[in-house]
C-alpha cells in the first residue's frame, strides 16, 4: 500500500509523456522516501530528472525528492557554471542534502563570478574548509607576482604598418510578428552584450523578423488547482538588410513537451529555451555579412 501511494504522489507532480529521445544511459533513482525507480536517463535539468520507464512512461522528479549523495554527480551536470542563479541552486542542493564539501567548493564557484557578492561568502565562512579550497578575493592572499617578460630580440625596422580598421557592429532593428515583451527584451539584452545597437523601423542596417508560437499540451487541475502545465514552442526568424525582402538567413527552433508548476513558468520556460536556441544562429547570420 505505500508503494502504490508513493508512486501516484509522484505521478501527481511529475510529467507523463511519450518518450521520443535516443536512447540514454540506464538509471537506478534513488528517492529519499526509500524508493528506487530504475529506467533511461532522458534529461536532467535544475528542476528535476526526468527518466524513462519503459513502454512510453517517462517519470520527472523534483531534485527535492532524490537522495543527495547518490545523484550529486547527475545534479551537476544540470547546473550552468557560468551563470551565478545557476551555481547558487546547486549550492543549495548540497546544503539540504548535508553535503558541506561540495556546498564549499560549489560556493567559491560562484564567487568566481561574482567576488564583492557578500551572501555567498557568509556562507562559505560558516562551513568547514574542505583541503584544496581556493577562496577569490581572499584576504591576507597576495597574488603570486608574474614572471618578467623576457626582452624580445632586436627585428630589423621596417615601416610602422597602419592599424586593422576597427571591428564596428550593426545597428539591428528587432520585429516581433506575434507581440512579446519578454522576448524581445531578451533579444535586446543579447544584442546588447555583443556589442550591438538596436535600430528602428526607420534607422537601422539590419531587420530581424521573429515569429514565436506557443501551444499550451496540458494543464490539468485538482480542486481549482495547477497541478502542472505542458507547452510546445515554435521559433523562426528572418534576417534582411535595410530596404530588401530578401532575406540574407532563415532559421527555425521546436522546444516540446516543457513542463512546470504553473502555465506562467512553463511558457516562460518554453520562450526562453527556444531564444537560448536560435540566438546563437542568428549572431553567426549577422557575423557573414561583414
Amino acid at each position: 500500500m505505500k508503494t502504490a501511494t508513493t508512486i501516484l504522489l509522484l505521478l501527481a507532480l511529475c510529467a507523463v509523456a511519450q518518450a521520443q529521445d535516443k536512447p540514454a544511459d540506464k538509471l537506478t533513482l534513488k528517492l529519499k522516501s526509500g524508493e528506487e525507480f530504475e529506467g533511461a536517463l532522458k534529461k536532467a535539468t535544475e528542476d528535476g530528472v526526468s527518466i524513462d520507464l519503459g513502454d512510453g512512461l517517462v517519470l520527472f522528479v523534483r531534485w527535492a525528492f532524490v537522495r543527495g549523495d547518490k545523484h550529486l554527480d547527475l545534479r551537476k551536470q544540470a547546473t550552468d557554471y557560468t551563470k551565478l542563479a545557476s551555481v547558487v541552486k546547486l549550492a543549495d542542493f548540497c546544503h539540504e542534502n548535508a553535503l558541506d564539501q561540495e556546498e564549499a567548493f560549489v560556493l567559491a564557484a560562484g564567487l568566481r563570478l561574482e567576488p564583492a557578492n557578500k551572501v555567498l561568502r557568509d556562507r562559505l565562512a560558516k562551513l568547514p574548509r574542505p583541503e584544496g579550497l581556493e577562496i577569490p578575493g581572499e584576504p591576507g592572499k597576495e597574488p603570486q607576482p608574474e614572471p618578467e617578460p623576457k626582452p624580445e630580440p632586436e627585428q630589423p625596422k621596417d615601416p610602422v604598418p597602419l592599424p586593422p580598421p576597427t571591428r564596428t557592429t550593426f545597428k539591428v532593428y528587432i520585429e516581433m510578428v506575434n507581440e512579446d515583451a519578454a522576448a524581445l527584451t531578451w533579444l535586446t539584452d543579447e544584442f546588447n552584450k555583443m556589442k550591438y545597437q538596436i535600430g528602428t523601423k526607420a534607422d537601422h542596417e539590419m531587420h530581424l523578423k521573429v515569429t514565436l508560437d506557443f501551444t499550451l499540451t496540458a494543464n490539468p487541475k485538482f480542486m481549482g488547482a495547477e497541478l502542472y502545465a505542458i507547452y510546445d514552442g515554435k521559433l523562426k526568424y528572418e534576417l534582411f538588410r535595410k530596404a530588401e525582402k530578401k532575406s540574407f538567413g532563415t532559421g527555425n527552433s521546436e522546444s516540446k513537451q516543457v513542463r512546470r508548476d504553473t502555465k506562467v513558468e512553463a511558457l516562460n520556460s518554453c520562450r526562453k529555451e527556444l531564444l537560448q536556441d536560435a540566438f546563437p544562429a542568428i549572431h553567426r547570420d549577422l557575423e557573414k555579412q561583414r
